[in-house]
């Protein structure tokens, strides 16, 4: 198994660093529970990347020269009828994520992207538009199984919901994020610096996938 030693936000763009049965890393600590210095994650938006999209047609967006900001991305928001999202996580795995929506209800997405590719339009609707925009779930650099507490701007604050890792080997377009996702407790805003303490766990399964980077991201 490999031991990575690296500094986990040094990933140059569209370079794949997914390490298979991933084992160590030099910012993991020996009994798992390691702080993750997310930033100042930018306030949630619904429309930070499409707004007003027309889903009228059958269509491919190209939104390849969005880049999410925070370092271990981001989960996505989308309104509309049914859409595929293509991109990358802070690895530079490749992601699809398929989404079924509700009308004008937001659907939240379960995967966290760092950087994106294309928006495909599955289901068309006459004279319907499609917003796509930034969730409050964050990406994590390593699988998580509890978050243990957080601090904003350096004040302890109370652990937020982690989102658990999905075990599914393969993974597959619906199925949620390998390392799980984090929704803090404190709101972010662009300005306040969000850390929190993960358990994270190098754990592989019977065919010997997993470790520190969870299940390969499923890509199509």
């Amino acid at each position: 198994m490999a031991n990575v030693m690296t500094d986990p936000t040094n990933f140059p763009r569209r370079i794949n660093n997914y390490v298979p049965a991933m084992a160590y890393s030099s910012d993991v600590n020996w009994n798992g529970l390691t702080r993750v210095n997310f930033g100042a994650p930018a306030a949630a938006s619904a429309t930070a990347i499409l707004s007003g999209q027309s889903i009228a047609t059958a269509t491919t967006v190209d939104i390849s020269g969005v880049t999410i900001a925070d370092k271990y991305g981001r989960c996505l928001v989308i309104v509309a009828s049914g859409a595929t999202i293509k991109g990358w996580d802070y690895l530079g795995q490749p992601i699809t994520e398929n989404f079924t929506f509700n009308g004008a209800t937001p659907v939240l997405g379960k995967k966290a992207f760092k950087t994106l590719g294309s928006f495909i339009i599955n289901t068309v609707t006459a004279a319907t538009t499609a917003n796509v925009g930034t969730g409050l779930g964050l990406g994590l650099p390593y699988k998580a199984i509890k978050a243990e507490w957080e601090t904003a701007n350096g004040a302890i604050a109370a652990a937020g919901t982690l989102t658990a890792p999905v075990l599914t080997d393969p993974a597959t377009a619906t199925t949620g994020d390998p390392r799980g996702t984090y929704v803090s407790t404190t709101t972010p805003d662009g300005t306040t610096i969000i850390t929190a303490a993960f358990d994270m766990v190098n754990d592989v399964n019977t065919s010997n996938n997993g470790g520190l980077h969870g299940i390969r991201h499923y890509a199509s």
